[in-house]
Order: C-alpha cells, then sequence, then structure tokens
C-alpha cells in the first residue's frame, strides 16, 4: 500500500514545534495515560497493509496518489486469480468501495464507548447531494475500533463526510480524547469539510473528528466475472492471454443479473416434456439443479437440435415432503442455513402443520456437485461461503434460481405432495427460510411470487456479517484468508468482498414488500448479528421492531406481518432456535442463554409461523 506522503507533510505540521511521534501521536499502540479513558486515533504515519487501521477508513486520502481512484497493488500478489480480480476492479476507475462497506474509526484503546453519548453526535453527511444521511447508519465497538454499518445503502458515486461532534463520551464519563495529527488532514480536504459542516450545520469548533470517502458508482458484472473466468483458463495454456474488457455494472442496474430468471426458469421448464429423463427423475421425487454457469451453452444445443448428455447440465437431488397427508391446497417451501441440510424440516412438522417442500442448497445435504457428471463434489456447506468471494456470488444465484424453480414445479403440478400417487396443484406456496436461508430466500421472494414470507434469522448487508459475527462458522472464514482482523488489508478485503456481493446482497435485492413477509430474529445473535437483521428489515420496509422479551408458548407473537425480536438484554434467544435449542453450540453467548427460555422462544415463533401461515 502507498503512502500518503501528502497527507503525511500536512500532518508534520503538527509535530514542528518539538516533540516527537512516540510521545504525540494519536496511535494506539503508544499512548500512555495514567487516566483510564479513550479517544480518537488518527494516524498516517503507517498504512501498510499489515498495520493496524490508524485512520477513518474508508477514505479519499487512500487513493489521493492514484488520481482519486482506488488502486489495489497488484505487485506482489501470488494468486492468479486474485491478480486478475484486482486487476479488474482497477480496471473500473472507481473512487472508493462499497456503498455498503463499513465505516470504521480507529480509537486509543479498549475502553467502551458510551453508546448513548454517541447517539445523536455523529453525522453522515452526502456532500454530493448536500443530504444528512444519518438515519442511513447504525454502529457499535469492536475493541479499539468504532464500526458505522449501513442499514440502507449510501448512494454510489457520492462524496460522504463522517463527522464525529465534541460531547462523545467512554463509560467512565471522560469526554474521548481528539485526534492530534486531525489538523493536516483537514487542511488537505478544507473546502469539502466546510461544506459537510454547513450542511451538517456544525461549527468547526465541535468536531470532534471527520472523514471524506466516497463510494462506487459501478462493480462487476456477472459478465466481467465470465470474462475472468475464461481469461484465467487461458492463461493455463496460453501466457500472452489479453485481459479482458472490463464493463462494469452501474450501480442503478444492480438487479440486472435477475431481470432475466424468470425467462430462464421458463426456458428450462420447457425441457420438461421434452426429456424423459427430466420427467421421470420429477416423478420420483427428484428436483432439476440446473448448473445455471452452463444454461446458456444447455438452450444453445437445444435451438440448434444437437445432441448432448442432460447429466452434463443438472444434478439430480432429493425433495423432502413433510406433512403430506395435511394438503389441502397450501403448502410452503422450507430452506435450511449454512451447513444444514433439507430434511432440518423435519423439526418443525409437528408445531407447523402445513406439508412442506424442501431442497438443499448447493454443496449441502445430498447436493454436493453442481452436475451429475461434474468430478468436483464438496458437502457439508463447505463451498458455499468461502473466501472465494465470486463463487459465493454465484452460490446465492444458484440458490436464487433452484427456490424459483421449485416453486414454478409446485405450482404446475409436477410434484405428489399428499402422497396419493397423483401430483397435485397448490394453490397457495409459501416461504420460509432460516439463516442463509433467509439470505437467499429474500432474494427468491423478491423475484418469485410466495404468497406468504417467513424470513428466520436472516439479514443483509453481508460483509457485516462476516465483521461482526462471533460464532466459530462465520469466524473461520475470515481465518482462512490468513489477514488479521482490523489491519489496513483486513479493511480492503471487507471493500472488495461487499463491491463483488453487492449484486447478490439483499440490502439491494430483497423483498420489499411488508404487508406479506414476516421478519424473526434472535436477540444477541451471534452468527447473523443485529445490525445485519436491521438492513434486511429495513430493506422489506420495516423500521421498527416488535419485542417479544418473554415469549409465552401459549400466547405466541400477532401473527400479522412485522418485524420480530425473540429475547433481551439478560435472555439471549442463539442463531438456530427455530431448528434446536442446543445453547452448548453457541459458547460464545455462555451466560446470557436459558435453556427454558430458548425452548419458549421456540415454540412461540413456530406458533407464530403456524398462525400465520394458516390466517
Amino acid at each position: 500500500m502507498r503512502k500518503l506522503s501528502g497527507l503525511i507533510a500536512a500532518c508534520l505540521i503538527m509535530f514542528s514545534c518539538g516533540g516527537s511521534l512516540q510521545e504525540h501521536s494519536s496511535a494506539p499502540e503508544v499512548v500512555t495515560s495514567s487516566v483510564e479513558r479513550n479517544g480518537l486515533v488518527f494516524d498516517p504515519f503507517g498504512t501498510e497493509k499489515e498495520a493496524p487501521i490508524g485512520i477513518p477508513f474508508p477514505n479519499d486520502a487512500l487513493w489521493k496518489e492514484t488520481g482519486g481512484y482506488l488502486y489495489l497493488d497488484t505487485s506482489n500478489v501470488d494468486d492468479v486469480a486474485k491478480k486478475a480480480l484486482y486487476e479488474a476492479i482497477n480496471r473500473l476507475k472507481i473512487r472508493g468501495f462499497s456503498p455498503n462497506t463499513p465505516l470504521i474509526v480507529p480509537l486509543i484503546n479498549e475502553i467502551p464507548v458510551d453508546t448513548s453519548s454517541l447517539k445523536g453526535k455523529y453525522r453522515l453527511i452526502d456532500v454530493t447531494s448536500e443530504e444528512d444521511q444519518t438515519n442511513r447508519l447504525t454502529f457499535k465497538q469492536d475493541g479499539r475500533y468504532l464500526k458505522f454499518y449501513p442499514v440502507k445503502p449510501l448512494e454510489p458515486g457520492h462524496r460522504y463526510a463522517l463527522i464525529l461532534l465534541k460531547g462523545i463520551k467512554d463509560v467512565n464519563g471522560n469526554d474521548l480524547i481528539p485526534p492530534q495529527a486531525f489538523g493536516g488532514y483537514y487542511l488537505q480536504f478544507k473546502d469539502s469539510l466546510d461544506k459537510a459542516y454547513q450542511i451538517a450545520n456544525v461549527s468547526k469548533d465541535n468536531v470532534l473528528e471527520a472523514s471524506l470517502f466516497t463510494t462506487a458508482d459501478k462493480t462487476l458484472s456477472s459478465g466481467d466475472l465470465g470474462a475472468l473466468k475464461a481469461y484465467l483458463l487461458s492463461l493455463q495454456s496460453n501466457p500472452d492471454t489479453p485481459f479482458p474488457e472490463i464493463e462494469g455494472l452501474p450501480y442503478q442496474n444492480i438487479g440486472e443479473d435477475y431481470k432475466n430468471f424468470d425467462q430462464a426458469v421458463d426456458a428450462v421448464l420447457g425441457l420438461i416434456p421434452l426429456s424423459p429423463e427430466l420427467r421421470n427423475e420429477i416423478s420420483n421425487k427428484n428436483f432439476p439443479a440446473f448448473d445455471i454457469t452452463k444454461l446458456k451453452e444447455l438452450l444453445e444445443k437445444v435451438t440448434l437440435g444437437e445432441t448432448f448428455d442432460i447429466k452434463d447440465y443438472v444434478k439430480f437431488i432429493p425433495v423432502f415432503i413433510g406433512n403430506g397427508e395435511n394438503y389441502s391446497g397450501s403448502v410452503y417451501i422450507f430452506q435450511h442455513g449454512l451447513g444444514g441440510y433439507k430434511e432440518q424440516a423435519e423439526n418443525l412438522l409437528g408445531d407447523i402443520n402445513l406439508p412442506v417442500v424442501a431442497i438443499d442448497l448447493p454443496f449441502h445435504g445430498d447436493y454436493t456437485k453442481l452436475t451429475e457428471n461434474s468430478q468436483t463434489e464438496c458437502g457439508g456447506g463447505k463451498c458455499f461461503l468461502t473466501s472465494n468471494v465470486t463463487q459465493n456470488r454465484l452460490n446465492i444465484y444458484q440458490a436464487v434460481f433452484n427456490l424459483r424453480l421449485l416453486e414454478k414445479l409446485l405450482r404446475a403440478g409436477l410434484y405428489d405432495i399428499d402422497g396419493d400417487g397423483n401430483p397435485d396443484t397448490p394453490s397457495k406456496v409459501y416461504f420460509l427460510g432460516v439463516s442463509m436461508g433467509a439470505i437467499t430466500g429474500s432474494i427468491y421472494a423478491n423475484v418469485g411470487s410466495p404468497d406468504k414470507v417467513v424470513l428466520n434469522v436472516g439479514g443483509a448487508n453481508l460483509i457485516s456479517i462476516v465483521d461482526t459475527a462471533k460464532n466459530e462458522t462465520i469466524k473461520a472464514l475470515l481465518e482462512a484468508t490468513g489477514v488479521k482482523k482490523n489491519t489496513y488489508a483486513y479493511a480492503y478485503l471487507l471493500g472488495i468482498f461487499q463491491l463483488i456481493l453487492d449484486s447478490a446482497d439483499p440490502i439491494y435485492l430483497a423483498i420489499a414488500n411488508s404487508t406479506k413477509t414476516l421478519l424473526q430474529n434472535a436477540y444477541g445473535d451471534t452468527v447473523v448479528p443485529n445490525v445485519s437483521n436491521e438492513a434486511l428489515a429495513k430493506r422489506v420496509g420495516f423500521d421498527q421492531y416488535t419485542s417479544v422479551e418473554n415469549p409465552d408458548p401459549t400466547n405466541p407473537p400477532s401473527p400479522s406481518p412485522g418485524w420480530y425480536m425473540f429475547g433481551n438484554e439478560d435472555n439471549w434467544v442463539h442463531h438456530g432456535f427455530l431448528l434446536h435449542t442446543e445453547i452448548e453450540k453457541y459458547p460464545e453467548a455462555e451466560g446470557k442463554l436459558d435453556l427454558q427460555f430458548v425452548e419458549n422462544a421456540q415454540t412461540a415463533a413456530r406458533k407464530q409461523i403456524n398462525d400465520f401461515f394458516n390466517q
């Protein structure tokens, strides 16, 4: 990473009257004080990738030497695929990271900040449109860092100012120590910062710290990712393969990849009458999971009348059907979470009496490869959410495509739901997704047409899940990257991940219909944290949740559409509560989980879903 030479030169003014960096820098490693108090860090001197974040991030100062454009240094990147991805991002010529990137503000130490004093003492100003957009952020403290997460996407291609005002205190009642080197930064960006202060209606003298950053106006399109894949394949045999043209996907067209979903689904449905093998598999209660990356090739062969082996393009996976004996015209689709499997729907049969149809997420359960003839297998969810961010995006696309296809197969009357030997055509198809199933399902609910939707412990702003989760399942994803948390390398990694995942993120793509949607969240969730729950809720159309502080199995919450939070500050509810009550699986929440309380929450939540579907 390049040094911020211009910024450093300006900051040196602050130290020109004697003293040394060791005595005066606001870097957390060197601050000493006999008073237990916290403060802000503004240390532009160490911006190497392994250094802890020392200035608010993202920050326009970081790419001042590259003409204001985000630049990822590829000179020391040995991995060919990663290097190609970074080069593709560089060719987008964007001025920052995703509009959903967390904003990170470094502190001197880990003394907790008094959150009540922080409320009302920060501003997010859109300098481009001259608007106060503070309500698009929520915040939490992560050790030596304050982190602000977008719960609504910021505007693409806009310049923003994050302003912290005087009066913020730590839990000991002390005002935060101001950053000593901030004056040099202010001098470099004086015009824009003064404009932001004016929009925020705050005095410069009342500002503790402010920083400027610009959001990306585009990300990589599916076409770009496909071109990169072809480039990497060609590179194996031809080292002189030219780098592909990168077109980019403007954020105003972020849903472009889903625009033709139904057209592709209908094309697949059109193959069923033509293929005895497809018809036979479906009649045997299997689901034809077509590999979406090979659909174009398959449909071209069909159009040209070429012969092909259908098993090169599809994986047949078993369909789970439960409560079929209760069928009377309605059914719900169930989608499990990361590391789960379709048979987890069995746990719900006693409390939710409707028939349920379930399939596995890609690389879960019986769905261990994308086609029958594929030589690559991976199970247990290990290949669904990984450090390969482009594959993660495709996995979400695949899951959404499968759910929409399953809905259309059900509505076409191709499955025997009640077990009488004859296919059934339901008049109502509902949806229930848990965890990752709620994330993929929230997008499916937007591009599909389920009659009612339940999203249990889902979230949006995907990188906020990775950054804030305390459970080992998600933390292992970060550890696999080899990047130390809260370093510059880590901050860049978050920005890259979110940039690529934006076109598969519910914050842009989830259902935006609060009249047929029920959200259930767990207070203190350590896997999909409450900041991510809030981002999804706001996308759906809910601003406030209904607190279910003391869930009563005999008196479940209202079955009306809404956002419901189970648990309270003293009694948390763990992430998997709808499916199981094994609190020992969440050691990070020890002391906050009571078995009886979680059991009550589980029964109440299940009964709420049952009432919601049946009303």
